[in-house]
């Protein structure tokens, strides 16, 4: 599928601790990392439209995201000034869900 595709040329130029974030809410993360050389850099940070008026950011983590990952997902979104949650891997992460 494309988005292995283009993780996979992306892990060719990137430094190894580079995190792959990816903006889907229909795919789930543990099927986009599923091909990466380095599953636990990919993660899912969900933003909502418009971006600059809606302070949500959802990470979704899959089974193999590592900590260290998260954790600087997590503070790439504070720093942006989003109110950020760590959601697991499931349909629709947290706020779909909800709706």
């Amino acid at each position: 599928n494309l988005k292995h595709k283009v993780i996979s040329q992306f892990e060719e130029v990137v430094p190894d601790d580079c995190i792959i974030a990816t903006n889907t809410s229909a795919l789930p993360i543990r099927d986009v990392a599923a091909k990466a050389k380095r599953p636990e850099n990919i993660l899912g940070m969900h933003y909502f439209s418009p971006v600059d008026k809606m302070p949500l950011l959802e990470i979704i983590q899959h089974e193999g995201t590592s900590k260290e990952t998260a954790s600087r997902a997590v503070a790439t979104g504070l720093k942006q000034g989003k109110t950020v949650i760590v959601v697991k891997d499931v349909p629709g992460f947290y706020v779909n869900r909800c709706l």
